[in-house]
């Protein structure tokens, strides 16, 4: 009987992705460590999101939603550009391609996965309603991470972060320290199934949260 594939998907963060040396080494060694797995890799919005970040503390009055919303049509800029530098993987950019590779028996690779082919303002209703996330600043790409692994049935997922993650730590507590957002925090709470195991690794890929 042939070993399980495990499907893993990765988040790294905009800022991380696109930082003044590059990240190829970095997502190379990363890959080399999940040799075998099928990684979905999504992308954060670095600069792009923190410039709304900034529009909103600016302007106050605008809607939390309406700019989550164009939070996550921006991470579409991202996607195409990171694909683009790391010209490698199959680029997943419809909900029918996400589809049809979730249903097939997962083979080792690499795939892109823009956001909106799994969570967008059209299909966001759509979602099991213990998946779904509040549409504010609490919601960033580590929920949206772990969203795509519960949409395609993922193993783990894996959050790519710029700091020291201390394996002791809970998700609660993590999420008080500013590592990952509060909302996954909550979601994970209430969704108590063992799929996805979500993760925490720093940059040099040794530390670990399951």
């Amino acid at each position: 009987m042939p070993d399980l594939i495990e499907r893993v998907v990765i988040k790294i963060g905009g800022a991380t992705l696109f930082q003044t040396n590059g990240f190829g080494r970095e997502l190379n060694a990363l890959l080399r460590e999940n040799e075998g797995a099928q990684v979905w890799l999504i992308v954060g919005g670095g600069d792009l999101v923190e410039a709304m970040r900034t529009a909103h503390r600016i302007y106050p009055n605008l809607d939390d939603e309406e700019l989550h919303w164009r939070c996550v049509e921006l991470l579409d800029h991202t996607w195409a550009i990171a694909k683009q530098i790391y010209g490698y993987g199959v680029a997943i950019e419809t909900t029918e391609e996400l589809a049809m590779y979730s249903r097939q028996q997962p083979t080792p690779g690499v795939l892109w996965v823009r956001v909106q082919s799994f969570y967008s303002r059209a299909a966001s209703h759509a979602l099991p309603i213990a998946w779904q996330p509040c549409p504010n600043w609490n919601t960033t790409t580590d929920v949206l991470a772990w969203l795509l692994g519960k949409a395609i049935d993922a193993d783990r997922v894996l959050l790519l972060k710029q700091c020291e993650c201390d394996p002791n730590w809970t998700f609660a507590q993590a999420a008080k320290l500013g590592v990952i957002d509060s909302e996954l925090a909550r979601l994970i709470e209430a969704n108590p199934s063992v799929r996805p195991t979500v993760q925490l690794s720093n940059l040099n890929l040794s530390a670990r949260h399951t």
